[in-house]
């Protein structure tokens, strides 16, 4: 492959375009995938959903779910990457809701509930391509071509047998309780659902007066009751108090007011008097006036109990007044005590949020716009005591943005806090990343461990599969084949084969047109008769006889026909024989090897053996049509079926339940003349194909199995985060695609079917954002527990938020979105990558600033300038199994400094730390362009000869080699770019996989040379002092020194010649000595640390100062024949032009020729394109000009 950048600048967006291209059309995937490994290792993708485009913050999750998986591969483990969609759920039916102009439950009914859910469905696919783009684009390796899906019949039907297994373990149960409850998606909410829309608002509380009845005192006396929710007035039954605290009696002016003695402060003015002091228990049973009669007037049951004082633990003297509110709908802790105290259970507000008409003053009104209407009509009745503003933390649907109420509903319920133990013993099996998500976010909130919300009463989504008939019986169904077996409506189907023929003595395929006469043998007939006299003994009748009009099959019914005379038969070219087309009268053995060789079902199901003959698939679809008349005209009839081996098959395939080909058995045969019994019940269908979903599965009747009177199913939904959650069973469609035939998946050891299997399960890792602990990873834990099963992944990143660079969510309506793509286009995908490994810890919130990403870019050019540097010198193939002799101490410490950082990038990797890898690569980049790449640069700017230059040539190469290999889970293009450069320059081509993704991790075991990093960390520690002190001294480093004496202070450390020439040239010192003292210096400076002390001369004489201004020059030589575009060994003519004190420079002329590859070097003035004026430190000026000489 060629990707060669020959422009100036590394265009990083044309590179990674071209490599697309590259993996696209050599499939590197299908390889990486294909290739044979030793180990598995088990990701589960977490499932978008696809009715919206991709984010920034996605761009994140795949880079995050990329870089284990990738570098497992390298490690020679094959990664599970099944693609997976999120299909279902309240965030689909809005966008469709919006898209039709409707907004209500009524209005999607009236719409029709099947439109409806048809555009649901094909809604979220509205972005699959630019997903499917996006997930391609940055480099996420992932199987997008055998994606699970979560509303697929095969997928639901797993959801149902978790759910069965659930109600088996009596986990699954059914109450009427107060959840939070959206009015506006008319349904209840998880707890996890409700941790994802906290928001922060202003509100008006109040503070209102409830009039004591039968009062002993001469002046009104008031409960004075803080509220946050007016619209629950209307609704009050009772007033708490805490039986503990203290209240107080207190006079005012006009009135007297109770309230907890704590909560004086409340009152608006100082003048009071208490006139009594007691404790909350003893005002127990004190009756007050309503506020409002509505709900009297309906004489709910218990309402006699309403309208008193109750005892209340959850009563605090903390805030408001210390007494409590009650409205037994609109509260948990208002509910249970309703309750214990047998108050109404009677609503005031509808599913919609609104006032019911009962109550007068506000009927049909929203109860947030009701209100300030509420508390406008308490101040004119006089009961408003004051409002106050408050800001408090509140949740909103996370689907639409509305707030939430606290609903009494009849909600189904997993009775997940019965396993709170097991789960949080899971959670300790968890290798989390950042750790204190385990015990902090995380933990905590499986303490305070809920019931899970399951059921939702909405359209789009994976039916609850409850059913109860008149009697209140309940049946959970936990399969296709249960819906067949309490099917109110079946009818009865008996599959024959015909008896032996012609064909199956001398195996040949026989179809229609029969050209050749293909009777039944003699054994045939007595096969067809003994099977109709053991029918006949069995007192099996028949009401239908149906059966393939071939000559076999018509023999077979006609003897049956003797056998029932009364009963009707017919002949139907639907249950014919496959056609086999050209192989009509030809050996068997062809068609079933054609068969045999195709291993992939969905490829076998579809393939045809000839362009006459038909596929499975057609076959399939020609008896099912059959099956389907007869069921809707002999509903309830036993019918009997004569046909061939694989329509009969095929039938049989269909008959019971199986929802993938996988299932099928393709070489199994039913035996000549026997019968099989099955049943084919009323089943959900949409256009004649098998539909789980509203409203096809609402039309099912079941038959229930204690008072055999019809089962209807109860509207409900399940929760979408239990489709997401059940992905690691359902994704495969656990047990059903791994039973063998006759087994039942209610009743199998599903743990060592498992086991047997080598199921896939649990994870090895997983990766989401933060806001999934308590949404997918919790859902996905809670049901793995519920199984038995332990955790069902065992390490976990989970990364904050992309905010803008102010720290504000992102949103349209800020304006302050970041389009990815954009990003990519102008940065790569690769610097979006490393920007999200190296920002900071996953789970800091990530500021997006674009010079970050920008920088990320400069550092992948870093890298990839090395790579150039190399390219420059070398224009001929290489031997890169050639081993580089002799090498110099900076490639023995480079060679050192990668081997460590090889052991440390693995091992954090292999613990899920990438920040702390990627920052290790970071470091390393660095140390290469800045302390090997100078050092080094000599070497292949003027080697001594052919083969050093070589040598160095191929060292470079290998470890470039191996940079590629390591960089490859972090920034997949680079390393392939680097990985295809260097092939094409190696003579060894052949030696080496296609892709830098088929190769291995570097080795870690190697054994490191630490004593040569610690002495080059002593020499860069020298280097830094050093430089330091030339900078406080204004020495610049083209300024020669002319000696440095260095003291060590461990005696044991040694610098040998080769380090002490490295601090020669970085330092631009012309001596470099290890001493035991200081020696007399001119003037000096001085420097000590733990490991050294030094001390420098800093003396010029005139010889220095000249050596300083020569380099000048040539530096700024070398600027301008880059600026001129030039190679090192393209000629040009130098132009010198200075004052006469500066004529000690007329004798380095050769020295200027040599260095800057003049052809001439004249010591005039000329104007000239290329030229610099340089400033000498003491305001001597020289004009320095070049001029190439092409």
């Amino acid at each position: 492959m060629t990707i060669h950048n020959s422009d100036k600048l590394l265009d990083l967006v044309k590179i990674e375009k071209k490599i697309l291209d590259f993996w696209e059309k050599e499939k590197i995937f299908d390889k990486v995938q294909s290739k044979s490994y030793p180990k598995k290792f088990i990701f589960y993708e977490g499932p978008p959903t696809a009715n919206g485009a991709p984010g920034i913050h996605h761009g994140l999750a795949r880079a995050y779910k990329d870089i284990i998986t990738r570098y497992r591969n390298l490690k020679g483990y094959w990664v599970l990457r099944k693609a997976g969609w999120d299909t279902h759920g309240l965030p689909v039916e809005i966008q469709v809701e919006k898209q039709i102009g409707i907004k209500t439950k009524s209005d999607i009914e009236k719409f029709g509930i099947s439109k409806f859910n048809e555009l649901c469905k094909k809604s979220v696919w509205e972005f699959k391509n630019l997903w499917d783009k996006f997930t391609k684009r940055i480099g996420y390796l992932l199987d997008l071509n055998n994606p699970y899906i979560t509303y697929e019949n095969y997928y639901i039907e797993s959801n149902w047998w978790i759910l069965k297994k659930i109600w088996q373990k009596n986990l699954l149960y059914q109450d009427f309780k107060v959840v939070p409850y959206c009015p506006r998606c008319e349904t209840s909410l998880s707890s996890h659902e409700v941790a994802q829309g906290y928001e922060d608002i202003e509100e008006t509380s109040i503070y209102i007066k409830f009039k004591v009845l039968n009062s002993q005192f001469d002046l009104p006396c008031y409960f004075l009751v803080w509220t946050t929710t007016p619209w629950t007035l209307p609704a009050n039954l009772a007033l708490a108090v805490n039986p503990e605290i203290d209240y107080v009696w207190v006079r005012t002016q006009n009135e007297i007011l109770i309230l907890a003695k704590n909560r004086l402060t409340v009152l608006k003015q100082d003048n009071y008097e208490i006139i009594k002091e007691q404790k909350g228990k003893q005002l127990e049973n004190l009756k007050y006036e309503p506020l409002y009669s509505d709900l009297l007037e309906q004489k709910p049951a218990n309402i006699e109990n309403a309208f008193k004082v109750l005892e209340a633990e959850f009563a605090t003297d903390i805030e408001g007044t210390g007494i409590v509110h009650i409205a037994p709908m609109y509260g948990e802790d208002d509910f249970s005590l309703g309750k214990k105290y047998s108050l109404p259970q009677y609503h005031t507000v509808s599913k919609s949020g609104k006032f019911l008409d009962f109550i007068k003053n506000w009927q049909g009104l929203n109860i947030r716009e009701a209100n300030p209407l509420i508390i406008e009509e308490l101040k004119n009745r006089g009961l408003l005591y004051g409002t106050e503003k408050i800001i408090h933390t509140y949740p909103f649907c996370w689907r639409c943005n509305t707030p939430l109420l606290y609903y009494a509903y009849d909600s189904w319920f997993i009775k997940t806090s019965s396993l709170k133990d097991k789960l949080i013993e899971n959670n300790e099996k968890i290798n989390w990343v950042p750790e204190n998500l385990k015990h902090g976010r995380f933990g905590e909130w499986l303490k305070d461990n809920k019931d899970w919300n399951l059921s939702r009463k909405r359209y789009w989504g994976t039916p609850l599969p409850i059913w109860k008939c008149a009697n209140n019986h309940e049946l959970a169904v936990g399969s296709l084949k249960e819906l067949y077996d309490f099917n109110y409506f079946k009818t009865n189907f008996y599959l024959m084969r015909h008896g032996e023929a012609d064909s199956n003595i001398k195996s040949y395929n026989s179809c229609y047109p029969e050209k050749k006469i293909n009777n039944l043998t003699v054994k045939g007939e007595k096969q067809v008769r003994k099977t109709a006299q053991e029918l006949r003994s069995k007192n099996i009748n028949f009401d239908l006889i149906v059966a393939s009009d071939l000559q076999r099959t018509k023999q077979t019914a006609q003897i049956l026909k003797e056998y029932y005379p009364k009963t009707k038969l017919i002949f139907d070219k639907n249950l014919r024989e496959v056609n086999f087309g050209s192989l009509n009268n030809k050996p068997l053995k062809i068609f079933q090897d054609f068969y045999k060789q195709i291993i992939d079902s969905d490829l076998k199901f579809k393939a045809k053996i000839n362009p006459q003959a038909e596929s499975f698939e057609e076959v399939l679809k020609r008896v099912t049509k059959t099956i389907e008349k007869l069921v809707a005209k002999y509903p309830n009839k036993n019918i009997l079926i004569i046909s061939h081996g694989l329509p009969l098959r095929l039938l049989s395939f269909k008959l019971n339940g199986a929802l993938d080909y996988k299932q099928f058995d393709f070489f199994g045969d039913q035996k000549l003349s026997q019968v099989k019994n099955y049943s084919y019940a009323n089943l959900p269908k949409n256009r004649n194909k098998l539909d789980f979903h509203r409203p096809y599965i609402d039309q099912v009747v079941l038959k229930c199995p204690q008072c055999n009177e019809p089962m209807t199913r109860i509207e409900d939904l399940i929760d979408v985060w239990f489709d997401s959650g059940a992905m690691p069973i359902s994704q495969m469609h656990f047990p059903f695609n791994f039973l063998k035939e006759g087994e039942d998946p209610l009743k199998i050891d599903y743990k060592k079917l498992m086991k047997k299997t080598n199921y896939l399960f649990p994870a090895d890792y997983i990766s989401e954002a933060i806001d999934q602990t308590r949404g997918w990873f919790y859902s996905l834990l809670a049901i793995s527990t519920l199984l038995d099963l332990g955790p069902s992944y065992l390490n976990a990143i989970s990364f904050n938020l992309v905010l803008d660079e102010n720290g504000q969510k992102m949103s349209k309506s800020k304006g302050n979105i970041v389009d990815p793509w954009e990003m990519i286009e102008k940065y790569g995908a690769d610097s979006l990558r490393w920007y999200f490994y190296t920002i900071n810890n996953p789970g800091e919130y990530k500021k997006f600033k674009e010079k970050d990403l920008s920088a990320a870019k400069g550092e992948i050019l870093t890298l990839l300038n090395i790579l150039r540097f190399f390219e420059f010198y070398n224009k001929s193939k290489l031997d890169f199994n050639k081993k580089p002799t002799n090498l110099s101490i900076i490639e023995k410490w480079i060679e050192e400094r990668f081997k460590k950082l090889v052991i440390e990038v693995d091992n954090n990797l292999n613990n899920y730390k990438v920040f702390e890898a990627a920052r290790l690569i970071e470091e390393f980049i660095n140390d290469f362009s800045k302390w090997y790449l100078r050092r080094i640069r000599q070497k292949f700017q003027k080697p001594a000869n052919k083969k050093e230059f070589e040598n160095h040539s191929i060292f470079l190469a290998n470890l470039l080699m191996d940079v590629s290999k390591l960089i490859a889970p972090f920034i997949p293009f680079t390393a392939e770019y680097l990985y295809q450069e260097l092939l094409g320059l190696s003579k060894n081509k052949k030696d080496y996989p296609q892709s830098v993704h088929l190769l291995e991790f570097p080795k870690s075991t190697l054994k490191i040379n630490q004593q040569i990093l610690d002495k080059m960390q002593i020499v860069r520690e020298i280097s830094e002092n050093v430089l330091m002190l030339r900078a406080q001294n204004s020495l610049k480093v083209r300024q020669p020194l002319k000696i440095l004496e260095i003291k060590l202070k461990n005696k044991k450390l040694s610098l040998s010649k080769e380090f002490l020439e490295i601090l020669e040239q970085e330092l631009n010192i012309k001596k470099v000595k290890i001493v035991s003292q200081f020696s007399k210096k001119h003037q000096v400076v001085n420097s000590t640390s733990d490991n050294f002390d030094l001390e420098l001369e800093i003396y010029l004489d005139e010889t220095l100062i000249q050596e300083g201004i020569i380099r000048e020059i040539i530096r700024n030589i070398q600027e301008l024949r880059q600026k001129a575009n030039l190679t090192p060994k393209d000629k040009i003519t130098l132009y010198l032009d200075f004052s006469k004190n500066l004529d000690f420079l007329k004798t380095k002329k050769d020295f200027f020729k040599k260095e800057t590859n003049a052809s001439q070097v004249l010591f005039t003035k000329v104007k000239n394109k290329y030229q610099n004026l340089l400033k000498l430190d003491n305001d001597q000026e020289i004009l320095i000009s070049i001029k190439t000489n092409n």
